[in-house]
């Protein structure tokens, strides 16, 4: 867990924050890293490919039902959407024909969204190695605004599956760092702390199993 946030820190960001130096065995090789070279060659080389790996995935729909027939909708190429398909209907119900569309993203991280796939395949990587915000802005060239909010929703998703997929850690022969923090917003970005939430967390060495839990007052 990581405890405080130097008010030098160049980041932009509406929560608290550890240094990104001495955190948890970063050193150590991580199992199943991509690196970004591999992100490149491996799963964005091509757009058709990059999504028939977000089916295999689960990260978008392989496919989705026609809310009108209650059919399988087909996925068709476009040259006028910017993910290049789009899930469409066109059958007939007594002797009408109706053509009803539907987004890829729908249902996803995607959705909703007006980066591109591949940029917020980027992002999402480029912010679980670490890098800060005005790093990840420059990178794919984006707003700050923009940034700082793509920020702020990965912290809210990995917060959620904290809280929500705690397990039991621990036991004989197990080793847990257990750490203390407070989560909270600053001023305009900067200062000290005005409110926040105190938590409890703890990470299981070699599993990385870990949980996060509220501190009442």
């Amino acid at each position: 867990m990581q405890t405080g946030c130097s008010t030098a820190d160049p980041k932009d960001q509406r929560t608290q924050c550890g240094s990104t130096k001495g955190s948890y065995r970063r050193n150590e090789k991580k199992e199943n890293f991509t690196t970004y070279e591999n992100l490149l060659k491996n799963y964005l080389w091509g757009k058709d490919f990059t999504l028939s790996w977000l089916k295999d995935e689960g990260l978008i729909a392989s496919s989705l039902i026609c809310t009108i027939c209650e059919s399988e909708m087909k996925l068709i190429e476009r040259g006028d959407r910017s993910d290049g398909y789009v899930w469409e209907c066109r059958k007939q119900i007594n002797g009408k024909r109706h053509r009803s569309e539907r987004s890829i993203r729908e249902g996803s991280w995607f959705e909703k969204v007006n980066l591109t796939i591949e940029e917020v395949l980027k992002f999402t990587y480029w912010w679980c190695q670490d890098l800060n915000q005005w790093q990840i802005k420059q990178q794919l060239q984006l707003g700050s605004h923009t940034t700082v909010d793509w920020d702020m929703f990965c912290r809210e998703v990995c917060e959620v599956e904290l809280f929500d997929g705690r397990e039991k850690i621990g036991g004989p022969g197990k080793f847990v760092q257990i750490d203390e923090s407070k989560i909270g917003k600053r001023k305009y970005h900067r200062g000290h702390v005005v409110e926040g939430q105190w938590v409890f967390g703890g990470i299981e060495e070699d599993s990385r199993k870990c949980f996060i839990a509220t501190v009442e007052d």
